[in-house]
């Protein structure tokens, strides 16, 4: 080390706190409410990662950053499920090969420093927003969140706790470069994706409708299935499942060899 240089902090580790309760019906449990301050401590001094209900077997999971074992079980000192009776309380380093990776080790930004807590709509370019909004009220099931007639503004979304859609309607009063920047942008692809429970009745349900079905149904190869279709404007949107269809009648399913 460079003489007169100070050292860097240590780099943090992450770890895991897994409580087995054995039985779920337990009445000794610790009150959601103390449990929710614990967790928004760690998360208040950037040391949580994920907590989460485990069910099988039954239990929760913490993940936390520290610089050293010693360190993370002083963390967990205050923890109000270090002390059940008959649980087991274990607390291990993360290793990526049993417990997965793609974890960011970095802390977020603290709390209230700007930090980002919730993505609430992205806007879509109509033509007619009161046809877009029965079109994706009727087709998609979607409903209206907010609405202010003065302002012609619109929020629709799938209810309460998800990301809403802004449809607007671009107004030549706006003046350029906006209006037409804004114009531009109606019937191409958003970027926008959906998840459904079932691609091929989604596809069928839009054919009905009318709407063009830009992509059909594709299987992936991470197992689930896309499929691509465009509002009345030709504005262009993803949908999947994660369940993987199955195999023509006649072709065996991917991966098993026909006898």
């Amino acid at each position: 080390m460079r003489e007169g240089a100070r050292p860097g902090p240590k780099p943090r580790r992450l770890y895991v706190r897994v409580v087995r309760l054995g039985d779920a019906g337990r009445d000794d449990l610790p009150p959601p409410r103390v449990v929710a301050a614990f967790v928004e401590n760690l998360e208040r001094v950037g040391r949580l990662v994920a907590h989460g209900r485990l069910t099988d077997p039954v239990g929760d999971l913490l993940i936390l950053r520290a610089v050293d074992p010693a360190e993370a079980s002083r963390v967990l000192r205050s923890d109000p499920y270090r002390s059940l009776v008959g649980a087991a309380y274990e607390l291990l380093p993360w290793g990526p090969e049993k417990l997965g990776s793609g974890v960011n080790l970095e802390p977020p930004p603290a709390l209230g420093s700007g930090r980002l807590t919730v993505l609430r709509r992205v806007s879509v370019f109509v033509r007619d927003q009161a046809a877009a909004v029965a079109w994706y009220k009727d087709i998609l099931g979607l409903s209206v969140r907010e609405a202010d007639p003065e302002t012609g503004y619109v929020e629709i979304s799938l209810g309460g706790g998800t990301a809403a859609l802004s449809l607007v309607a671009p107004k030549p009063e706006w003046g350029e470069p906006f209006h037409a920047e804004a114009a531009n942008r109606i019937g191409t692809p958003t970027g926008i994706a959906f998840e459904t429970d079932s691609v091929p009745a989604l596809e069928l349900r839009l054919r009905h409708a009318g709407a063009v079905v830009t992509q059909a149904p594709l299987p992936q190869p991470w197992g689930g299935t896309t499929l691509r279709f465009t509002d009345p404007d030709g504005n262009e949107f993803l949908a999947f499942d994660r369940r993987p269809r199955p195999a023509p009648a006649g072709r065996p399913a991917p991966g098993v060899k026909s006898k």
